[in-house]
């Protein structure tokens, strides 16, 4: 709503005078960045008539007596007053924030809502990549410094994550809304779509299964691609695999094309020992975004392809080297947004690897997996009086899954091909709902999603599951700045079709699915204090999550192993992040969390990572820009099923920017400074993690 004038309301109080005005007033309340702010409080000033923003921050209030005085306030921005003039009845209101974070913050409400409708309350990071001094090498270096988030599995060009001490399958990945998904046993990895191509990556910690359908128990990473509004190139080099990298933008307000090429050669880790690090990679982004009456359009492509991928762990070279020749995948998105709250969304993403498995003196394993994923989902967005919600149906469907395998034994030369995965199909239908009601300056949100699933595999019966799962989340505003968050939800995975029906070779040796699997269930609870200074923010809280039909690989023999809905347990633990910018050039930040996961029966949970905090320091002046960060990861001692014990380790980066003209920037970096000798995680096959690396990148983009 923008017609007439826009009031514009910066720190403290705009005011405008106005003429009579009598009768009700619209109005929109957004930050300086035309995102809505949501859960503002608007108030006729002198009376009792207040009311809050929407989701898509706007307000109507149905009387406003002369003289109209509307006050607004957030306890993450600055208090503002405006004035209608006039006849007029529409308003813009714009708000600014108390800091930096605050923002993000808001941001990422606002960017979660296009194809989700998680609640405020959950705690949740946006990290902007151009934000950063340098580029990443990839997602999990992105992410990793949000408290809760840590490195998983064995590394390298498939690194992937946990969060609250949930990995694999069950932290859900989505770009642009698109879901996912690999039958690779370690879980989801982003990495066919480069760093630089990431626009900004939103982290959602917590039960979030009823917003977003099975596979969210312990929470969500989602990457959205990089819009360019000009001509941009970019060249990187770094010491460790002498990775070289170089990127190609251009894009206006209405498309936008990003290519990106990436090539890195075998390394050392810091002790020594030969990395098998290797790999070559493109991809490219293509959006464009136009109108059609009141309908606006968005138009997301993402074709990647990778080659030569190695993969570093312990077995290499003289036991199992792992190879990946081949990875290829091609995203498509169309999205729309109508009128009344509707919008809609369709997507497909076929997508096949390779992968080569070397027993040394035994075998070799040549597999070819497939599959064609799409999805849709349709929604609507709806205010009655004090009370908001989001109500809606989303699909999620998998084709011609198939994994063949060629194994060749030295032994006797024979050569036998097995389809581990025949054709297998999986459909997932979710119905879901969301309501917000507010008395006073209290926010609660209560949301359920039923959900059914059909997966098929040729010579296999078929497997058709449902469950209901459900959310409550409370926001509390204590004043001066403080709220208090809540959160209830149950968390819901069904089993993936590898585990169920995939016999084959892997990695990690033989395996033999179990149709029988049944669903993962979880129920979390956590709670927490946030406050919003003037330059201050800090976040603290705790969480519990208890897991029911845990799923987990078990040994047949030596060289063979399967699934089971294994046992129950629990996962407790605290996080804790604060952001202090003292002046416009210095910010330091600190966060951290400690974690600890155990069965019904007192044994550790796999995939639990040490305790971790991290010390951030930025500052910028003029052409200058710097970043520094120590970490230390504490000792794991108490390791689950396939991990070891590791030591404790203070690790340290580093970087440099300067702007030689304008438009031209010029970076340094330096990863693991000391050429600290640590292990990214406690699995049992991951290797001592890279040494000490310097990297250069020269960036080049005009004057706007």
């Amino acid at each position: 709503m923008r017609y007439g004038l826009v009031t514009t309301v910066l720190l403290g109080a705009l005011c405008i005078h106005s003429a009579a005005l009598a009768g009700p007033v619209e109005g929109l309340v957004e930050t300086s960045g035309e995102t809505p702010i949501e859960q503002a409080r608007v108030t006729v000033a002198g009376t009792d008539q207040s009311t809050f923003t929407d989701a898509r921050g706007t307000f109507t209030l149905a009387d406003c007596p002369q003289p109209c005085t509307l006050v607004v306030t957030h306890p993450r921005f600055h208090e503002a007053v405006a004035e209608p003039a006039g006849d007029q009845q529409e308003l813009v209101i714009v708000l600014e924030s108390k800091n930096t974070f605050s923002e993000q913050v808001v941001v990422t409400a606002s960017r979660a809502n296009r194809n989700a409708f998680a609640p405020e309350s959950v705690a949740s990071t946006l990290i902007e990549v151009e934000d950063q001094t340098a580029a990443p090498a990839t997602l999990t270096e992105l992410i990793e410094s949000v408290p809760g988030v840590s490195e998983n599995g064995q590394g390298g060009h498939f690194q992937v994550y946990s969060i609250r001490g949930i990995s694999r399958q069950r932290v859900m990945t989505l770009i642009s809304g698109m879901r996912i998904t690999s039958e690779r046993r370690a879980g989801v990895a982003t990495s066919f779509v480069d760093p630089r191509l990431m626009g900004s990556v939103e982290v959602v910690r917590g039960p979030s299964s009823t917003f977003y359908g099975s596979g969210a128990l312990g929470g969500v990473v989602q990457v959205f691609p990089r819009r360019f509004d000009g001509p941009t190139v970019e060249l990187g080099y770094d010491s460790h695999g002498d990775e070289n990298v170089q990127l190609f933008g251009w894009g206006d307000d209405r498309w936008s094309v990003g290519f990106a090429r990436r090539d890195s050669s075998n390394d050392e880790t810091a002790s020594g020992e030969e990395q098998f690090f290797q790999f070559t990679q493109w991809s490219a982004t293509v959006s464009a975004r136009f109108e059609q009456g009141p309908r606006q359009w968005e138009l997301t492509l993402i074709p990647a392809r990778g080659s030569d991928i190695g993969k570093p762990n312990s077995e290499f070279p003289d036991r199992r080297p792992v190879f990946y020749p081949e990875e290829n995948h091609f995203l498509a998105r169309i999205g729309m947004t109508g009128e009344a709250g509707w919008s809609f969304q369709a997507w497909l993403h076929p997508q096949d690897l390779e992968t080569n498995t070397l027993r040394v003196g035994e075998s070799l394993s040549l597999l070819e997996t497939e599959a064609f994923d799409l999805g849709s989902s349709v929604q609507r967005s709806w205010q009655r009086g004090a009370v908001s919600g989001v109500s809606g149906a989303e699909y999620f469907g998998r084709r011609g899954v198939g994994s063949i395998e060629r194994l060749e034994t030295f032994e006797d030369s024979s050569v036998s091909v097995v389809e581990a995965l025949d054709n297998a199909e999986e459909d997932e239908l979710g119905l879901f709902s969301s309501a917000r009601w507010r008395w006073g300056s209290t926010a609660l949100q209560v949301g359920a999603r039923l959900t059914f699933q059909r997966q098929d595999n040729a010579g296999f019966d078929s497997r058709d599951d449902s469950a209901l799962t459900g959310f409550v989340g409370l926001v509390q505003p204590l004043g001066g700045g403080f709220e208090l968050v809540a959160n209830l939800g149950s968390g819901l995975r069904f089993p993936t079709l590898s585990e169920r029906f995939f016999s084959g070779s892997t990695p990690r040796g033989g395996q033999i699915g179990n149709p029988d699997l049944e669903p993962e269930r979880s129920l979390s609870f956590d709670a927490g204090i946030r406050w919003f200074g003037d330059r201050i923010f800090v976040e603290g809280g705790f969480f519990r999550q208890e897991i029911d039909d845990y799923i987990e690989r078990i040994r047949i023999d030596d060289n063979v192993r399967t699934f089971v809905n294994l046992t129950a347990g629990t996962i407790d633990g605290i996080e804790m992040e604060a952001l202090y910018q003292p002046s416009d050039r210095w910010q330091v930040s600190l966060g951290g969390h400690v974690i600890d996961g155990e069965s019904d029966d007192g044994l550790p949970l796999a995939d639990i990572p040490p305790a971790r905090l991290e010390f951030g320091l930025r500052f910028t002046e003029g052409r200058w820009s710097a970043d520094g960060k120590v970490e230390y990861r504490a000792e794991k001692n108490d390791p689950g099923d396939g991990e070891l014990a590791i030591d404790d380790a203070v690790v340290v980066g580093a970087s440099l920017g300067y702007e030689l003209q304008e438009g031209l920037r010029l970076v340094l970096r330096a990863r693991n400074l000391f050429d600290e000798v640590y292990f990214n995680s406690a699995d049992d096959l991951a290797i001592v993690s890279p040494g000490r690396s310097i990297g250069v990148s020269l960036s080049w983009k005009p004057a706007s």
